[in-house]
């Protein structure tokens, strides 16, 4: 489980789940998890993955103010976008991410978008009319498909 994806999938979960302030502390969350990664390593991926420092502590680019890539979230850990009725859009996400990239719709504000309701895996999109939900399936497929590899 030392790969780069892993690591920095595991990188975003610790930051979306608690409080570290340094690099050292991401080390040391992701040595609990019995991932091995040095300070280096960490830096490269707070860098890849848009962390930014809010409060003092590491947040997602999504949850920051001003953040980088507030669609990192959607190429990271959306994997389907399907519509599931005229003005219903339906996504899965990795496990317990569905949060960050509902997060990241509201920060990035896509047209025809009502409202979203998120699980741990899945999020419920509301759209304005069918023709935003077919748009908006393409715009998400599109993110699905810069995924970053593994």
């Amino acid at each position: 489980m030392d790969s780069k994806h892993e690591r920095q999938k595991a990188v975003l979960e610790l930051v979306a789940e608690g409080e570290l302030s340094t690099q050292g502390d991401i080390v040391k969350a992701l040595a609990k998890r019995g991932i091995r990664a040095t300070q280096v390593s960490v830096s490269r991926d707070i860098v890849e993955l848009g962390l930014v420092k809010a409060g003092g502590t590491y947040r997602t680019a999504a949850a920051g103010s001003g953040a980088a890539d507030p669609e990192l979230p959607l190429r990271t850990w959306l994997r389907s976008a399907e519509s599931a009725g005229p003005n219903l859009v339906v996504l899965r996400c990795d496990p317990g991410t569905a949060q960050g990239v509902a997060r990241a719709l509201d920060v990035v504000s896509p047209s025809g978008v009502v409202g979203t309701v998120a699980g741990d895996d899945t999020i419920f999109v509301a759209m304005r009319t069918p023709k935003d939900g077919a748009a908006f399936v393409d715009y998400l497929r599109a993110r699905i498909a810069q995924r970053p590899l593994p």
